[in-house]
């Protein structure tokens, strides 16, 4: 009797640990492509993103057809590409700010955030991001604050290198080509030597063109042309990769306060994220070799 119990308990036992392991494996199935599916802190990711300012205007975008969508408004502090491509971003790495305070570009600001906030997010579909960031703490007056002229001179044509032309265009040189028609300042190829180029810039009296600044209207001097800025206080500009407000206008200048990465603004940003199996190391390593294998 005693012994007929035991096996019985034994036989209970296995039926129970049974049940047991093929829950876990049942569940456990069901679970894993959902967690593999998440993006989790460690994961090195390619993003895509297009950020945009309040009213609707792109600032920056990783994504060449969004920047080319005739249907879209690109600000005027637009931060140019030269090559439209996923940057690598590694999640939840704390990023190492530098000694001094110094100005920030935006772009580098943005994927600071999205590597804090795409943990826990999936790798399917479109995330739609709101990204913020600080001012820069004791950033030195010297840094912070720059003045520009309101009025700007241009050549009414230049001769420039064939490699900075290539680099300006992304391709070669073509005798009569309008190059930038879409864009506030088209260019006109006049000629091509060797190893120059001569261009002329495609602008009329009155005509308004957007410019990193804002808003301005042409004036024809005979030898060159004359660009007035129409500036406003609290207005986006951009220098280079940088992002900065205008906060005081005079008759003949305007400041630019540098102090808060994207000029105190929100950025709405659309954002899609990949899977990178290599480690950041080791596309960092594979970057160093090929820059040490160009020519």
């Amino acid at each position: 009797m005693f012994i007929h119990e035991i096996n019985n308990s034994k036989m209970l036992y296995r039926m129970l640990s049974l049940s047991i392991l093929l829950s876990a494996l049942f569940y456990g199935c069901a679970t894993t492509p959902a967690m593999m599916d998440t993006i989790v802190v460690g994961d090195t990711v390619k993003v895509d993103y297009t950020c945009r300012i309040e009213n609707g205007d792109i600032l920056v975008t990783t994504r060449k057809e969004a920047a080319q969508d005739t249907s879209a408004h690109l600000s005027h502090a637009y931060i140019p590409n030269k090559a439209y491509a996923p940057v690598i971003i590694p999640v939840g790495k704390e990023s190492l700010l530098p000694e001094k305070p110094i100005i920030r570009p935006a772009t580098g600001e943005i994927a600071v955030h999205l590597s804090k906030q795409l943990e826990g997010l999936s790798y399917e579909g479109t995330h739609h991001l709101t990204v913020t960031t600080e001012a820069i703490a004791d950033l030195p007056k010297m840094e912070r604050f720059m003045q520009y002229a309101r009025t700007m001179r241009r050549p009414k044509q230049r001769s420039i290198s064939k490699a900075q032309f290539v680099t300006n265009t992304g391709q070669e040189p073509v005798a009569g080509e309008i190059l930038f028609a879409d864009r506030a300042m088209p260019w006109k190829v006049l000629s091509v030597s060797a190893d120059s180029v001569e261009v002329k810039y495609l602008l009329k009296e009155g005509q308004k063109v957007m410019l990193p600044y804002g808003e301005a209207v042409v004036h024809d001097q005979g030898d060159h042309y004359e660009l007035e800025i129409e500036t406003r206080p609290g207005g986006l500009v951009r220098v280079g990769p940088y992002i900065g407000r205008i906060v005081d206008i005079t008759d003949k200048l305007f400041i630019v306060d540098f102090e808060h990465p994207f000029g105190g603004r929100e950025l709405a940003c659309e954002v899609t994220a990949t899977r990178v199996e290599e480690s950041l190391d080791d596309i960092m390593d594979s970057a160093s070799a090929e820059g040490e294998q160009a020519p």
